[in-house]
């Protein structure tokens, strides 16, 4: 019977995303993915390689139009909106993992005895490590990773 039915937002609370880590996906993708599964109370999963600590905390910078200066590539924001994936990868050889990062999760996903291989995820190619995903993985604009 249409009772018994869940209510749509009771579902969306246990969506989760699989991990996917910035870089492997662009800075936009990632954030726009964790700030949507927060809005309807779900869980993104950051992947491997950490995040910015400006995603720590809600975004309280929005003006009229939907955009923050501490997310200018960003549209359709809103005052209070979360950027933070929810659930944290760590495990031994995970790069940007810190306190803060740690801290911020609402739930641990630890991987145990993983081993990557290039090719087969947990790599990302010197050319896709810029800047700012060097700075975010304690590393240096270039330099393959691989966990």
């Amino acid at each position: 019977p249409v009772a018994e039915v869940e209510d749509a937002l009771a579902v969306c609370s246990r969506f989760v995303t699989g991990g996917m880590s910035l870089g492997a996906l662009s800075r936009e993708a990632h954030e726009v993915i964790a700030l949507g599964m927060n809005r309807v109370g779900g869980k993104s999963n950051s992947g491997e390689g950490g995040e910015d600590s400006l995603r720590f905390k809600p975004i309280m910078d929005v003006d009229a139009d939907g955009h923050s200066a501490s997310f200018p590539h960003l549209n359709g924001l809103k005052n209070g909106d979360s950027a933070a994936s929810a659930t944290k990868q760590i495990a031994s050889g995970r790069f940007g993992v810190t306190p803060e990062y740690l801290t911020s999760a609402k739930q641990l996903e630890i991987k145990l005895a993983q081993g990557a291989k290039p090719g087969e995820g947990g790599q990302l190619p010197g050319p896709k490590v810029d800047a700012y995903i060097a700075s975010l993985r304690n590393s240096v604009a270039g330099v393959e990773l691989i966990s």
